[in-house]
């Protein structure tokens, strides 16, 4: 099944809005980021939007689109812009493509910036993160190369005002949670989380009605007659529900018969939640440090808010104007 853009007409308005809000100025500027199809599409076409010299993006098929698809997305998206076919798609990862370019984003079919791709880079390059800097992964990037190198990395701050992205996670967990059955008033809802996504998703439930307690880890007397569990510790390692985490498939399938699993961002046992009759939403395997399902799956903006911010950031850096700016507090060191 090929990922679509939702609203391709209201996509293109809201890639305007962003460069404008942001003031997102890459003339002169080199590009490297993905091609990718639904409401991924965008990064590209919000670079040429912005003037960039060249925008270089890689693609490749994958399970939501083949390359051919993602393509004519982007074509399309950047002919509702009002933009010539300016970007340049490839369908293979060269490391001279790195070598051309001013800023490199992490995303998915750029990555991983490993220590070969980066000794690729130009000194004095940016690499900006489209996530804050608590979300690193090692694995994408890495770091110390882009010391050795002279490449700058900083994050993204989600919560800057223009934007204010992560907020959309509180809104993505109500969704879920609609998705897999749960009323949301009335209901009652555990949050297992020590990290930022957990406090945003118990502050948007608490507005919207649902008994909500949030909790570091969990335990058979705390998910006792819960509606629902969600899993939003994202920065945890090892699994929160299986024989070695918190509590077991089979206490969940005891302690709160009828409830479900979200998995937000953090593992658990989804082969053993089924095996126990537990319905989990999304029904995968998680690795730690991934989210079940991203803010795109709430629509286009917040990914078009991001992206934009992210490359507003890579402006900034390139240009050495970072404590200048009016938009300084977009970035954060990494």
């Amino acid at each position: 099944m090929t990922a679509e853009i939702p609203n391709l007409a209201r996509t293109a308005q809201l890639i305007k809005q962003a460069v404008h809000k942001l003031e997102l100025d890459l003339s002169g500027l080199t590009v490297l980021t993905e091609a990718a199809s639904g409401p991924y599409a965008v990064t590209p076409v919000i670079a040429a939007m912005a003037g960039a010299k060249r925008v270089l993006a890689i693609t490749a098929d994958s399970s939501y689109a083949t390359a051919d698809e993602v393509i004519r997305q982007t074509r399309s998206l950047e002919s509702l812009c009002g933009l010539p076919q300016r970007v340049e798609i490839f369908q293979e990862r060269h490391l001279a493509l790195f070598a051309e370019a001013d800023i490199v984003t992490n995303l998915g079919f750029v990555r991983p910036l490993d220590a070969k791709v980066v000794l690729s880079m130009r000194r004095g390059s940016v690499v900006p993160l489209m996530c804050e800097a608590w979300e690193y992964r090692p694995q994408d990037l890495d770091l110390r190369a882009c010391q050795q190198q002279g490449v700058h990395v900083f994050a993204t701050n989600e919560d800057f005002p223009a934007i204010d992205v992560f907020a959309y996670s509180g809104w993505l967990a109500l969704k879920m949670l609609f998705e897999a059955g749960i009323e949301i008033h009335r209901s009652k809802v555990v949050v297992v989380s020590g990290d930022k996504f957990g406090r945003v998703i118990e502050q948007r439930l608490q507005a919207n009605g649902v008994d909500v307690m949030r909790v570091d880890r969990l335990d058979r007397e705390i998910i006792a007659g819960a509606d629902a569990v969600i899993l939003a510790d994202y920065a945890r390692l090892d699994e929160i529900i299986g024989e070695g985490g918190d509590v077991t498939a089979a206490d969940v399938s005891r302690f709160m018969p009828g409830g479900v699993v979200i998995c937000f961002a953090g593992r658990a046992d989804v082969r053993g939640l089924g095996a126990n009759g537990v319905r989990v939403h999304p029904n995968r395997e998680l690795p730690a440090r991934r989210m079940g399902l991203t803010l795109a799956h709430l629509g286009a903006r917040p990914v078009v808010d991001l992206h934009a911010a992210g490359l507003k950031v890579g402006e900034l850096a390139c240009r050495g104007v970072e404590a200048d700016s009016a938009f300084s507090a977009l970035m954060q060191k990494m």
